[in-house]
């Protein structure tokens, strides 16, 4: 029999462009309608006389959105990407002071700009990077929800919403609060279908690959009804608990609806107004920063200790589990569990297993580093046998635990104190 070697998937940059285009595309609509209702809000309810500049700024955004999402489909690492960007910051961030410092005043059409870009940079990135959709959706979100706060606080519902949360809302900021909502959705369907794509295309066979291939897109007809029920049923539940959740408080400046029986403090500030930034500002804001990094860390350094022990307790946790199940299971996922054990401990030992390796191609590649024994080969014989060729035979449900166990020993008998401890911490494939 012979055995082909299935490298790791490495697509040229135009396969690349062309499997990130809907997610790219959904995610920048996403911000396009986001940033949209944020400008429209100021427009119609502001009056802005700055609408330039941040009709600028926005345009600064989604460039940062489009540099982030190309720095991604280019397959640069993300923390190093990350630190490069932070060093950046950090540059620029000194840059602006020295010329804050130099000149009376930076034109606003320089600064908001920067600052628009430099946070949509990180989030056009993570739009694209494996299980980043989260993170990545706080930039959209700035213009979503900032088009509501901009709505609220200019029709004076802040009065309403004291006295009854959920007379607050508004038809314009609910509309915004739906359209977040189902793009948020559609982007989520398109990078679970470049998901889909992904795994029809490198799993099985080389030729199912190529003659079995479904075709994918980004939001399924056939679940378009299901998504807006599903974005409907998330936008109710948000719609009553936000306005809970949300804490209000006096405004800087009244709204045109405001009740005329509110009294008002005038509060007397006695300090100067800065006419511009300073090397005693940033000295002061640096002092602030300083103390309430103190103050965090004395409370948050409980979560440093989880941070570090979650690796080897999930390990712990999913050895156990695979070994002696933690729930009742079937015969044959108590065997399947018994080869995902094996698998752990070939990758303890240095031999990656891949996605589409047979249980041949691991084999042979454990034998080839001189490791191996009859435990790991009575435990293959159980798994193929039971996996591909449908038999359970009397007692492999009992045994494979206990092959399992042995090879995990015979794997892992050439290891040092150091290359233990350091499995540890190793992500599990």
């Amino acid at each position: 029999m012979s055995h082909t070697h299935v490298t790791r998937w490495t697509p040229p940059m135009r396969q690349s462009l062309r499997l990130a285009i809907r997610p790219a595309l959904a995610y920048l609509l996403f911000c396009i309608g986001g940033f949209a209702a944020f400008f429209g809000a100021l427009v119609v309810y502001e009056g802005n006389s700055h609408l330039g500049e941040l009709l600028l700024a926005c345009t600064a955004g989604i460039a940062g959105v489009v540099v982030g999402q190309f720095v991604a489909v280019s397959r640069v690492r993300f923390w190093p990407t990350l630190l490069a960007y932070g060093a950046i910051g950090l540059f620029g961030g000194f840059l602006l002071s020295l010329l804050s410092h130099s000149l009376p005043h930076i034109p606003d059409f320089i600064v908001i700009p920067i600052v628009f870009f430099c946070m949509a940079f990180p989030c056009g990135h993570l739009s694209l990077q494996h299980r980043g959709e989260i993170f990545a959706s706080f930039w959209p979100a700035v213009g979503w929800i900032g088009g509501v706060f901009v709505i609220l606080n200019r029709m004076g519902r802040v009065t309403e919403w004291e006295r009854d949360k959920a007379s607050a809302w508004l038809p314009v900021p609910l509309a915004f609060l739906f359209g977040f909502l189902v793009c948020l959705l559609v982007y989520l369907a398109a990078k679970q279908a470049v998901r889909v794509e992904l795994w029809q295309a490198l799993s099985g066979a080389v030729g199912r690959r190529v003659s079995k291939r479904a075709t994918v897109t980004a939001v399924p007809r056939g679940n378009v009804f299901t998504l807006f029920v599903v974005a409907f049923a998330i936008f109710a539940i948000t719609a009553v608990l936000a306005p809970y959740l949300w804490r209000t408080g006096k405004g800087d400046r009244e709204g045109e609806n405001r009740n005329p029986r509110e009294k008002t403090e005038q509060t007397q500030d006695t300090t100067p107004p800065r006419s511009r930034v300073d090397e005693n500002w940033v000295v002061e804001q640096l002092e602030e920063l300083a103390k309430a990094t103190g103050k965090a860390t004395l409370n948050l350094w409980p979560l440093l200790l989880l941070w570090i022990a979650y690796r080897p307790t999930k390990r712990a946790l999913l050895n156990m589990h695979l070994l002696r199940p933690i729930v009742p299971t079937p015969p044959t996922e108590r065997i399947d569990n018994g080869w995902q054990y094996v698998r752990i401990a070939a990758e303890d030992a240095g031999v990656m297993p891949l996605a589409s390796d047979s249980v041949e191609q691991l084999l042979e590649r454990i034998r080839d580093k001189n490791l191996g024994g009859p435990a790991v080969d009575r435990a293959a014989e159980i798994y193929t046998r039971t996996r591909y060729g449908f038999v359970v035979a009397p007692g492999d449900a009992t045994a494979m635990p206990r092959c399992a166990r042995e090879a995990g020993k015979e794997l892992r008998k050439n290891l040092s104190i150091y290359h233990h401890l350091q499995n540890l911490w190793r992500p599990l494939s």
